[in-house]
């Protein structure tokens, strides 16, 4: 019996371990996505938790791993996964946010439905029960097992550093203050040739951004609810991130892309949404789009 039990945890230490070590590695791979994702939750201090969130993923992966402790790592693991389900939760009822961005740069694993984050985080505490369950008196611990824990939460927290490339809000960029929208049109007019005798929706983003991608959708509702004549979304030029987007999100209305600067020149945050009618901006909408009859007269 107590052979079967150890056996147990060691398969609950180790799948457990793994699922920690993708993540965190995942995330670290493209974490300036993943600040991003965690501005959604309504802080602009919240981006700089990135790393931090990383770097403790990839402790504990670690741990579970190499045993360490496995009762403890373990119970550290659940409480982990029940903080950062209620956060989530948080965010789909109260933020509209449907990606937890738990697996980052492994975009594939996102299903694009909320209810599937709980379900795995429950499969995982299901699966932490056995480790949870060893109450074998652990040894001491060699050094060379905390020596690898350590590094592999300072590579984590490094890689992190290292692709958060990018600042969203530039500090050159003007905002688009109401006053403005004349001399925005005449910018926007420089890069489309828009007819007075339309309305369009005008969605100027990033590739790259969270919440430029979790709005996308909304925005694509314009068109299909043909709630307009036309909807343009002109984005930040970056033909890596271009490829992943159209890859991932395979969208349906037309995009035009122009250099950072001349962004820079129009816009002071993305994403922005403008409505346009009678060859003038009537609405616009900074931060996300929620729904097409926001623009409606």
């Amino acid at each position: 019996m107590q052979i079967r039990g150890n056996y147990l945890s060691y398969i609950s230490t180790t799948s457990l371990g793994l699922m920690f070590l993708v993540s965190a590695f995942a995330k670290a791979w493209d974490a300036e996505s993943f600040a991003q994702m965690l501005l959604l939750y309504g802080s602009s201090n919240l981006g700089v938790v990135a790393p931090v969130i990383i770097m403790v993923e990839a402790l504990l992966g670690t741990a579970l791993l190499l045993r360490i402790h496995p009762r403890w790592a373990a119970s550290a693991a659940d409480c982990f996964l029940v903080l950062v389900s209620l956060i989530f939760a948080y965010g789909v009822l109260f933020r509209g946010i449907e990606d937890c961005g738990c697996f980052g740069a492994l975009s594939r694993l996102y299903t694009g439905r909320p209810w599937v984050t709980f379900v795995r985080n429950a499969v995982f505490l299901a699966i932490s029960v056995p480790a949870l369950r060893d109450w074998t008196n652990p040894r001491q611990t060699p050094w060379w097992k905390i020596g690898v824990a350590a590094v592999a939460a300072s590579m984590a927290c490094f890689a992190s550093g290292l692709s958060m490339r990018q600042s969203f809000e530039l500090p050159n960029w003007t905002s688009m203050r109401q006053q403005n929208w004349d001399e925005t049109m005449e910018k926007l007019n420089a890069v489309y040739p828009f007819s007075e005798d339309s309305t369009y929706l005008v969605y100027l983003f990033s590739f790259s951004c969270a919440h430029c991608q979790n709005s996308f959708a909304n925005v694509e509702q314009f068109q299909d609810m043909h709630v307009v004549n036309k909807v343009l979304g002109i984005a930040i030029e970056d033909e890596e991130a271009r490829e992943r987007f159209y890859r991932i999100y395979e969208p349906q209305i037309a995009i035009q892309t122009i250099p950072n600067d001349s962004m820079a020149h129009i816009t002071g945050s993305l994403p922005v949404a403008l409505f346009i009618s009678g060859g003038k901006i009537q609405n616009a909408e900074s931060g996300g789009v929620t729904s097409p009859g926001i623009f409606l007269p």
